[in-house]
């Protein structure tokens, strides 16, 4: 027989075969654990936020006499009392307190004391004071920018309850592509009005690439980024519709091209799309041969390419057998296939390009369990069902499959089985032979083991059958509760029915209570409690539900956790997390009247929000976000803000030791839900970032205590841990949208003449006032497009973001023309004027350029200048080069189509003016002549022969400026001297410096205005900007910003910029 000193032996060598694995203890280890009697069970975030509101939840069971409960808040400073209550009765309540306001991150103790005449119990759990600072992001107008253009942008910061702050920022700075330093602002608060708003203009000479906004509070550094480049916005969107996954089974793959003008017509025109499955970064395709031993070159990746017209919708659809790509060794190529789609404009050759990666999976159907039991009374017949399916989730008839129990590596077959024309196979298997828990597992071959890399499989499927005993400190739980989990997300300021299934096996008759906590944000936000009733029979099964209504501070996420205690003082506990929709607490809303306009028409736009907000409102055009999208403002960036929406660990530093069991008969180290690979309540505790303090044991022993000795587990520790991070992220530029139609039938005709293309339209703070609305006059611009329009508003009551929309500014007959973003004097460029017609009677059209001193124009598109163009279609026509072009729709006696051609009521004729750089052929040089003219009484006459180039005719200029400061040249000169577009960095320099002095000498002379040093300043600013043009890595200007650097030039620049400052 063996004694105490037997077990505690074999329990150390058990615990040191564990090794980093799971350990099974026997079931005849007899540990000690609480006696039968009061129980109490307190909850509480195991990090809070210094200074907020937060709660803690706190349960008491089974009292034999009158407790008192008491919970303090320890700290080396003082004791904080939070709860004393006396009761004879069990109760479960929530209290909420003021956590202490700490300068740093510290770690208090958390004290549950609970007292009576015979009972007392004293638990303490270590918690983390956090201080969690304002979260700051920040916005533009646009993602990208062309030189010379101003960049708009806000700062915006919030506290962790989504709240405006009165924030002051120590350093707001410009960066360029060379991370130099091109604007700065000191000292800048957002004040009252919540929202800090800036700009800065891009020199015309911008260098391109990625820049950076970056905001510093205190050791805190916030940034956005933008691009400036040289770029001619597209027309039109281009998307890939195919599956992100597909099978290495499937015989076709499918793939959708679409092309969209951004006022939401169809582009019609051609296809090319390019499927190809690329060689693994590591194989080099060189196959061996007898004959070439050292490899041939030229084995290329399998690829499939088909050219296709778009439809009337725009699209084109696309078929590919997967067997294209199986060719070759699949260890050779990557398990990807790459889809590059290019679309071409018809008429204008104008072509965009979009491109999407597809993940093949090995997977080519699934086998699972369904309607199986999860419990078996002994000798009974467990009777179950097994489902197959293909990769796409159809059901796989007349499909053999092999039932096997035991683990993977140590199963033994049972049955083997045959679905039916619905994919489902039944089975019955006697339990009589079974005196445990029965490990189903369901798979396509006789054998249960790994697929091989790469190679195609049927996914299999597992399933635990517990065998239902009665309660017993010797024997390990199999009672559980599951919170019902949700695909969708809840609703926001709706209600919502959540469930939790309970399996209680093997426990006395009576009452139970299944207590559920909804946390957010890292903070408990209710507690519940549902009575259930046991009754006398070896397995309880059921549901208990309750109602939760979502708030928006709720969002983005809640956890749900479920636990309770049994009559064997077993504690079962899970938990479940569920996603919200990203709703805020403060309703904003955007909206134009009328809803639909056409291109230089008057709207109204309405903001409406809580009363005294201020609102930021932008919009922008759909083309600039297609260009460079992922940059709006969402939802989700505000949200990735927060330091906390959910937790999932307890933070390292706050981890409690676990204490010794000590060892005693006839009790086990076994009533501990887990043994089966489910997690035990300490452990679904942590997964969701709370601390119990109870006199319950809710954690597995690491180790046991006998007789005043310890012993322990060959390998211990609980859990991962991952420090928590704080998110500062910055939202990225806005938009806006709305639904146009197009113009009203009662409306006179008129002629549109359309000249206002910005690529932002609106960029305002509106102050909704005392009403909580404000409606905004607007005139819609000249393009042709849809507007992204973004509003956000701030409030002492919180953030609110209105739902994005779209706003398309559209009329049925409309003139465009393709420009590129510049050209050279000199070099042949065919300008294409493109004409539609989105009526449904035909028209006859007319299209004449605007006549001009300043171009060639030749046609190219013979006698088509005047043609019939019908319902739904469009012709391009062609000429050499033209800034600008006229369309008239005509009256015409002519038949267009077997119809009479018609005329539209609005729009009947067309004007678009744009503006196209036109760069001379070479290099711009300046002389400048000087006199000193003293005329003493009497008129003077100077002369000068100015030489003008032979070889760039047209580009000769002269201006003439008489002053009687002598120094007053420099400073009227300022425009001239700095808007040179070229020259090297000695030019600029010598350009730039006399106007520091200059700056210098009005101020000591006290003749420096406002309006001076305004205009002074932007020209400064703009010749600092060309001058970084000339900087290499290494710190140091050059005379044309390539090669060794110069010394005498890069000291004269930092003598020249530290008087600049």
């Amino acid at each position: 027989m063996l004694t105490h000193d037997d077990l505690i032996q074999s329990w150390v060598i058990l615990g040191s075969r564990c090794g980093h694995g799971n350990c099974v203890f026997l079931s005849w280890m007899c540990v000690g654990q609480a006696a039968a009697g009061p129980q109490y069970m307190v909850a509480i975030p195991a990090v809070l936020e210094s200074g907020a509101e937060t709660k803690f939840c706190a349960s008491l069971l089974e009292p034999n006499e009158t407790l008192e409960m008491s919970v303090t808040l320890m700290s080396e400073e003082a004791n904080t009392i939070l709860l004393e209550k006396t009761s004879s009765t069990e109760f479960h309540t929530c209290i909420e307190f003021k956590v202490p306001l700490v300068q740093d991150e510290v770690v208090q103790n958390f004290e549950v004391e609970v007292r009576g005449d015979t009972f007392y119990s004293k638990e303490v759990r270590k918690v983390l004071i956090k201080v969690y600072r304002p979260m700051t992001f920040i916005q533009t107008d646009k993602p990208i920018y062309l030189p010379g253009q101003t960049v708009h942008f806000r700062v915006i910061t919030l506290d962790t309850k989504l709240r405006p702050v009165n924030q002051l920022y120590d350093v707001i700075s410009i960066e360029d592509s060379n991370s130099n330093r091109i604007g700065q602002w000191l000292n800048e608060t957002s004040s009252n009005r919540k929202i800090l708003q800036l700009s800065y203009t891009l020199d015309s000479e911008a260098r391109e690439g990625a820049y950076q906004v970056t905001v510093s509070i205190g050791s805190a550094k916030i940034q956005h980024s933008f691009k400036v480049e040289k770029y001619v916005l597209p027309k039109f969107d281009l998307q890939i519709n195919a599956p992100d996954e597909v099978s290495i089974d499937q015989e076709e793959v499918k793939a959708e091209v679409c092309a969209t003008y951004t006022y939401g017509q169809p582009v019609p025109g051609s296809v090319d799309l390019k499927v190809c499955r690329p060689f693994d970064a590591y194989v080099i395709p060189r196959p061996i041969t007898p004959e070439h031993p050292e490899g041939i070159d030229g084995i290329p990746i399998p690829c499939y390419k088909e050219t296709k017209q778009t439809d009337k919708r725009g699209c084109a659809a696309f078929g590919f057998a997967m067997s294209t790509f199986t060719r070759i060794a699949q260890k050779a190529l990557q398990d990807v296939l790459q889809l590059s789609a290019n679309m071409e404009e018809e008429g204008t050759g104008i072509s965009r390009s979009q491109e999407k990666t597809t993940v093949i999976s090995y997977v080519v159907g699934k086998l699972s369990f369904t309607n199986t039991p999860k419990i078996y009374n002994q000798g009974s017949n467990v009777e179950g069902k097994v489902k197959a399916v293909y990769y796409n989730n159809t059901p796989i008839p007349a499909m053999p499959v092999f039932l096997f129990e035991g683990e993977r590596w140590s199963s033994r077959w049972l049955q083997n089985l045959t679905t039916n024309s619905d994919g489902v196979a039944t089975f019955s298997l006697s339990t009589a032979a079974f005196k445990g828990d029965i490990h189903l597992q369901v798979s396509d071959t006789l054998t249960l083991g790994y697929s091989p890399y790469r190679t195609p499989y049927y996914e299999s499927n597992d399933h635990t059958v517990s065998l239902a005993t009665p309660s017993s400190p010797d024997t390990k739980t199999v009672s559980s509760l599951d919170v019902k989990k949700y695909d969708e997300p809840l609703s926001c300021d709706e209600e919502e029915d959540l469930s939790i299934q309970y399996t209680v096996v093997g426990e006395a008759q009576g009452f139970i209570d299944v207590i559920y906590l909804v946390l957010s944000r890292g903070a408990i936000v209710s507690q519940g409690v549902e009575q259930v009733e046991i009754k006398d029979k070896l397995v309880n099964e059921g549901e208990v539900s309750f109602k939760l209504t979502v708030s928006p501070d709720m969002a983005p996420d809640i956890q749900v956790v479920a636990y309770s205690v049994l009559a064997s003082e077993t504690v079962i506990a899970n938990s479940a997390d569920f996603s919200t929709e990203q709703c805020f607490s403060q309703k904003v809303s955007l909206e134009f009247s009328p809803s639909s306009a056409v291109p230089g028409e008057e709207t109204i736009m309405r903001v409406t929000a809580q009363p005294e907000s201020l609102c930021g409102v932008s919009a922008v055009d759909q083309s600039v976000l297609i260009k460079e999208p992922g940059k709006t403002l969402d939802a989700a960036k505000i949200f990735q803000l927060l330091p906390v929406t959910k937790l999932s660990y307890i933070p390292y530093n706050v981890e409690d030791g676990v204490k010794c069991l000590p060892v005693r008969p006839r009790r086990s180290v076994l009533p501990y839900p887990g043994g089966d690979g489910t997690a035990d309540a300490y452990t679904v505790f942590q997964n969701v970032g709370m601390k119990m303090a109870t006199n319950l044991v809710i954690r597995e022993p690491s180790c046991l205590e006998y007789k005043g000795r310890e012993y322990y587990q060959g390998y211990g520790g609980y859990g991962n841990y991952a420090m928590m991070k704080e998110v500062m992220a910055a939202p990225g530029p806005v938009g806006l949208a709305v639904d146009l139609n197009g113009p009203s039938p009662d409306k006179s005709p008129v002629e549109t003449v359309r000249t206002f293309f910005p690529e932002t339209w609106i960029w305002d703070l509106v102050e909704v006032g005392e009403f909580g609305t404000k409606n905004v006059s607007l005139t819609v611009p000249d393009t042709i497009t849809t507007w992204e329009t973004e509003a956000f508003c701030l409030s002492p009551q919180g953030f609110g973001l209105a739902p994005r929309k779209n706003l398309t500014v559209f009329q049925p007959f409309f003139l465009e023309l393709s420009l590129p973003y510049s050209i050279i004097r000199g070099e042949h460029f065919e300008l294409k004027a493109t004409t539609f017609n989105y009526l449904t009677s035909c028209i006859m059209v007319t299209v004449t350029p605007t006549p001009s001193l300043d171009y060639t124009l030749t046609p190219l598109s013979g006698d088509q200048y005047t043609s019939c163009l019908c319902g739904s279609e469009r012709k391009t026509l062609s000429w050499t080069m033209a800034p600008s072009a006229l369309a008239e729709a005509v009256t015409s006696q002519i038949s267009c189509d077997n119809e009479v051609v018609s005329v539209p009521e609005r729009g009947q004729i067309d004007v678009v003016t744009q503006h196209l750089i036109v760069k001379a052929e070479g290099t711009e040089m300046t002389n400048t002549y000087n006199w000193l003219l003293c005329p003493k009484g009497q008129a003077l006459t100077e002369e000068m022969d100015i030489e003008l180039p032979e070889d760039i005719a047209g580009s000769a200029r002269a201006s003439v400026s008489v002053l009687g400061d002598i120094l007053g040249r420099a400073l009227e000169n300022l425009d001239g001297l700095l808007q040179m577009p070229y020259g090297c960095g000695e030019q600029n320099m010598a350009l730039l410096a006399p106007d520091i002095y200059v700056l210098e000498y009005l101020r000591d002379t006290q003749q420096l205005t406002p309006a001076i040093r305004k205009k002074a300043t932007n020209f400064l600013t703009s010749g600092y900007q060309r001058q970084l043009n000339y900087k290499d890595n290494n710190g140091a200007y050059s005379t044309f910003g390539a090669g060794p650097g110069n010394t005498w030039l890069t000291a004269f620049v930092l003598r020249s910029f530290a008087n600049l400052r």
